[in-house]
């Protein structure tokens, strides 16, 4: 004859299974850290230090140097020029920025390129943190943490991003607390997130998309505010950037983002490690630096197709933080599949899908099913480029063809992910109550 479950033992054992859960996650928050800091300090460092020509860093240097010197900041060959003159490098990639970008980097004006770059290299480490402080304010909880300490201990685009002298994590800084204030039933956050989100913008253009989405939405506190601040930095940048260079960024250089003309840049879009839907079109036509006419239609199509699908998706969302949340991470793992270029330094915007997917799984808004695609599409993007690139020679074929697209489907899969968890209500299992997990779902998650 069987025993019944007494409730209160019951009740002990989900609490028990709780606090384990809390200590696990901080456990693996902290050891993540001390082996990202190892990483960061050491072999990451050591690629940076000393190294004169800066890598991508120089553009926003050079960019702004001209700028401040009465010259064209998008006149390629003028950087290239000044580079010269100083010694640094032969050439310069193009800037293609918007021109309040330049605002963010003024600080670097006196300096040399080597000193800004250093210094960009540990604001850059900073910027990491305040993005993950964000999602935490998204997010709280065991699963959380540890999904931050497996990213922070093996994600290696980080790493990629830092050492390119990239500005990928102050736009995702800005647009996650952005996202976070905009959330708040308060006018004044909105506006505060609103304006974060317009930073974000004039950083970059992509997250406009989240700005769309607002608007989707019918947030036109946090929209209209991120409107007025991009208005409002493009008036600030003017004593950089005059008014007829400014009109020339958004009349010539924008628009040839759309064929991959990005100011002339010179980097192939077939050049292996693109993760993006362009670049799959491009394969078909073998482009070159620009996509051809039937390509740049058809990335087109498929772009606004995926667009309209999620829209169509994200039409009932949750009305919780974490379900905002969630269909926020996955129209950003949509800017990551639109733009011709997608290289590793681009894809640490994918930390935001990947903790939120991880918080969603915990929570019972993903079954633990989806714990079976999402473990392996880690593995695969957090994988050094440089070692599947190796292999994908090695094996060639059609073989070689899906380990080098393998981060483009585990791209779409996290943001597919994403919008699903943004529809539907946590649910309650014996070892999670209030939104707590065990963190034995964030590591199945990731």
């Amino acid at each position: 004859m069987g025993c019944a479950t007494h409730p209160l033992m019951s009740q002990q054992t989900a609490s028990s299974a709780r606090r384990w859960g809390r200590i696990a996650g901080w456990v693996i928050l902290a050891l993540g850290l001390t082996l990202h800091l190892v990483q960061l300090t050491g072999p990451t460092w050591d690629k940076v230090r000393g190294v004169k020509h800066a890598r991508d860093y120089a553009s926003y240097y050079y960019a702004l140097q001209a700028a401040h010197q009465d010259i064209d900041p998008y006149d390629t060959p003028a950087l290239s020029k000044l580079a010269r003159a100083e010694k640094t490098r032969r050439s310069v990639h193009p800037f293609f920025y918007p021109p309040p970008f330049l605002l963010t980097v003024a600080w670097a004006l006196p300096m040399s390129l080597l000193d800004a770059y250093e210094a960009w290299f540990w604001l850059d480490s900073l910027f990491l943190l305040a993005a993950l402080l964000a999602l935490w304010r998204m997010a709280p909880g065991p699963a959380t943490a540890a999904a931050m300490g497996v990213i922070l201990a093996t994600y290696t685009p980080i790493h990629d991003n830092h050492w390119m002298g990239q500005a990928n994590l102050p736009v995702l800084a800005a647009m996650l607390w952005g996202l976070y204030f905009a959330e708040r039933e308060s006018t004044g956050w909105r506006v505060t997130g609103g304006a974060l989100m317009g930073l974000a913008c004039m950083m970059k253009m992509s997250p406009g998309l989240l700005v769309a989405w607002w608007l989707y939405r019918r947030k036109w506190t946090a929209a209209g505010a991120a409107c007025v601040t991009a208005v409002l930095l493009s008036l600030a940048a003017l004593p950089l950037v005059n008014l007829d260079l400014q009109l020339r960024f958004y009349q010539e250089v924008l628009p040839g983002f759309a064929s991959g003309d990005y100011n002339g840049l010179t980097v192939p879009i077939l050049l292996k490690g693109n993760h993006s839907i362009p670049n799959l079109w491009a394969q078909l036509y073998d482009a070159g630096k620009t996509l051809p006419e039937p390509a740049r239609i058809g990335a087109s199509l498929t772009n606004l197709a995926l667009l309209g699908l999620l829209a169509w998706r994200l039409r009932r969302q949750t009305p919780d933080l974490l379900g905002a949340a969630a269909a926020a991470a996955s129209v950003s793992g949509l800017m990551l599949l639109v733009p011709v270029y997608t290289y590793e330094h681009h894809m640490v915007q994918l930390i935001f899908p990947l903790v939120i997917a991880a918080a969603a799984l915990a929570s019972g808004r993903l079954q633990r099913g989806w714990a079976a695609v999402l473990a392996p599409s880690y593995v695969a993007l957090a994988w050094w480029w440089s070692a599947v690139a190796a292999a994908v020679t090695e094996i060639g074929g059609a073989g070689g063809w899906l380990l080098q697209e393998a981060k483009f489907f585990a791209l779409l899969t996290v943001c597919a992910a994403c919008a699903v968890a943004a529809t539907r209500s946590p649910v309650e299992r014996p070892d999670t109550a209030s939104g707590d997990a065990a963190s034995g779902d964030a590591a199945a998650a990731l």
